[in-house]
């Protein structure tokens, strides 16, 4: 992309990006990184906690200014609470802050473009008189929907939350999209969901301020080790085991999927890598040839080992980042269509579908044994990426429409 004006950029976040763990806060942070090759970013941002609002940020050279809010959690559930018999999405009012609102304010004169992250901070950006940038990622109320559909065979509180939610999310998103002047969503089932039929209203034209910014990932620079060289049984899941999607996925292989493996292959281990509450990990090390590791230092050092990498996201939405990682990291993948239909993969070139315990053990079994199969999906995978997944690539069309958007803006002040 040509260099252009450096414009002042106001990015608002729900969550601080810092660390960099879980799927929202890595877009979010990939996408300012490629911004800040050519802008000045300042970032504003919620905290939950003052260790959190004090903490030393890395020199990543990413925002050239931070300002951080301490909105405590249990000043976010009464609010919740208040929201509870009204139509306002639930976590939409879990965000509401007005020191944030008034930090947005106060901020918003010295920049030229405010990009809102998700539709959590729409609202605190919707009227600036700027360029107003929603990056919604993904339709969150079909995630909800999903959610709220599916027998998940435990209780978990969450889905009575998700129902209510489900009803108020698709609305609300369609509306706060109309309010700016570019919405960027992670792939065209999510842009479908809220924008054509597939949220059972239809909307004609399709709005053209709307467009897809598929995720991307880091490909590490040197080839990864062939599957020959690793453990052949090892088998690896990599979430933020925090959310409920990601949870029911790595229970449901543990719990069903497991046993059925190890009935044939004892040596079989499934390694569960992501940050995720005690009482989750307890449940889930308790299992028979499950490892829980939680959060590593390195993602890449710890699939270096690992044959086989599984997404079996059963109530998923947008596109799922483990996908890239383990094809980036040169891993045989299987994965559940649910998971596959954000992805430009296709089924047997690039990975392998399951959908029930007993095909998801069989395909899992024949990637043991089949060696040959399991690198030439492991290629496939690691060339999809690198030629089309790069962050770089990824971000560069929407870093061309906000350089539109700006030229617009410069020359009608003119």
């Amino acid at each position: 992309m040509r260099q252009a004006h450096r414009a002042r950029i106001l990015v608002l976040a729900p969550r601080n990006p810092y660390p960099v763990i879980g799927g929202d806060r890595l877009r979010i942070h990939r996408l300012a990184r490629e911004l800040a090759r050519f802008h000045d970013l300042t970032l504003l941002t919620l905290c939950e906690s003052k260790e959190e609002c004090d903490a030393p940020l890395p020199d990543d050279g990413v925002f050239r200014h931070v300002h951080r809010v301490l909105l405590p959690r249990w000043r976010s559930c009464l609010s919740v609470l208040a929201a509870l018999p009204t139509a306002e999405p639930l976590q939409v009012a879990y965000y509401r802050s007005g020191a944030f609102r008034t930090a947005v304010q106060a901020l918003a004169p010295g920049h030229d473009v405010v990009l809102a992250h998700l539709v959590r901070t729409a609202d605190y950006a919707r009227e600036l008189p700027m360029v107003r940038v929603l990056e919604m990622t993904d339709a969150i109320s079909m995630s909800m929907q999903r959610v709220a559909r599916t027998k998940l065979g435990y209780f978990d509180f969450r889905r009575l939350i998700y129902a209510i939610e489900a009803r108020r999310l698709a609305a609300y998103e369609r509306r706060m999209a109309d309010e700016f002047d570019l919405v960027s969503l992670n792939s065209p089932v999510d842009h479908s969901f809220l924008f054509e039929s597939g949220s059972g209203e239809s909307r004609e034209p399709k709005p053209e301020h709307v467009m897809i910014v598929p995720n991307g990932v880091d490909a590490p620079a040197r080839m990864p080790p062939p599957l020959a060289t690793r453990r052949r049984a090892e088998i690896v899941f990599v979430g933020n085991l925090y959310s409920l999607q990601n949870f029911d996925a790595a229970w449901f292989f543990a719990r069903h999927v497991m046993p059925l493996v190890l009935a044939q292959r004892p040596d079989a281990e499934f390694r569960v890598i992501g940050p995720l509450r005690p009482g989750a990990a307890a449940r889930l090390a308790a299992l028979p040839g499950v490892r829980v590791e939680g959060v590593v230092p390195s993602l890449e050092r710890a699939l270096a080992s690992a044959r086989i990498g599984v997404c079996v996201a059963r109530i998923s939405s947008g596109m799922q980042n483990k996908l890239l990682d383990y094809f980036a990291n040169r891993l045989a993948v299987v994965c559940s269509p649910a998971a596959f239909e954000a992805l430009e993969a296709r089924e047997g070139e690039h990975l392998l579908l399951a959908r029930s315990a007993e095909e998801w053990a069989s395909q899992v079994l024949r990637l043991i044994e089949d060696e040959m199969l399991a690198q030439r999906l492991a290629d496939a995978g690691r060339n999809l990426v690198c030629q089309h997944y790069r962050w770089e690539r990824c971000v560069e069309p929407l870093l061309l429409r906000i350089q539109s958007l700006l030229e617009q803006r410069y020359r009608a002040a003119a």
